[in-house]
């Protein structure tokens, strides 16, 4: 029985580091992905300059052709065409080159998502949460539950507030739909699932009007609780 459970702790580091790995090497990927798209926008606005110059060299070449000026002003401005000619086919290269990175790296992006996603234990939501919603400091308790991508659950919040939750969970990104018992649909939560999976926090909207008629809104967070035993 030991070495069953020994296994299974095991399994799970296991799978823990895998996860910790992946999410390092996504977030190294976003930072290079950022950098070559700013890499990219200067080389574009090079090749821009680049390739004007190249139309502005042409047609004094043509200019000069055209006043029948001597051989060597001609010789001169066909080498400074060359020179520009060479410019502008380098940064074309430079810019395919990068341009096709930036695919890769977005493709590879997508995929370490996918991977995150798949290696995401059942889990990471089911349980409960202590919220705090402002404006006001409003407290309460969240209670999820996870199944593949949707999220279901029920609140109770101060001021005699409770009803039934129901959203998703994609990636890191939450979003909830709070139905009170009494109000009915009133609220939507958007959130982001901290990377150890112990805090929600983000912003809500009401979506029933005030007796203003401007929708509500503020940010929430919510910590997870540890289960209790129940006392035999």
């Amino acid at each position: 029985m030991l070495a069953v459970v020994g296994l299974l702790a095991a399994s799970l580091l296991g799978a823990d580091a895998s996860t910790e790995a992946a999410r390092s090497e996504l977030a190294r990927e976003r930072r290079l992905l950022a950098a070559d798209a700013i890499r990219l926008a200067d080389l574009t606005h090079r090749l821009e300059a680049a390739l004007s110059d190249l139309g502005g060299a042409s047609h004094a070449v043509a200019e000069a052709v055209g006043r029948s000026e001597s051989v060597d002003e001609v010789t001169r401005r066909e080498d400074a065409l060359a020179s520009v000619e060479q410019d502008v086919r380098s940064l074309l290269d430079r810019r395919r080159l990068l341009s096709e990175r930036v695919v890769d790296r977005r493709r590879h992006v997508a995929l370490l998502e996918l991977e995150i996603q798949a290696k995401r234990p059942g889990d990471v939501l089911n349980g409960r949460w202590a919220v705090v919603v402002d404006p006001g400091e409003q407290r309460g308790l969240f209670r999820l539950s996870l199944q593949g991508t949707i999220v279901s659950g029920e609140y109770q919040l101060e001021g005699g507030y409770s009803g039934s939750l129901r959203g998703t969970l994609v990636n890191d990104r939450v979003r909830l739909e709070s139905v009170d018992s009494k109000l009915g649909f009133n609220a939507i939560y958007y959130g982001r699932l901290s990377q150890d999976g112990r805090e929600l926090s983000g912003t809500w909207e009401a979506t029933n009007l005030g007796g203003t008629g401007e929708v509500g809104g503020g940010r929430w967070k919510a910590s997870r609780e540890e289960e209790r035993e129940e006392s035999p």
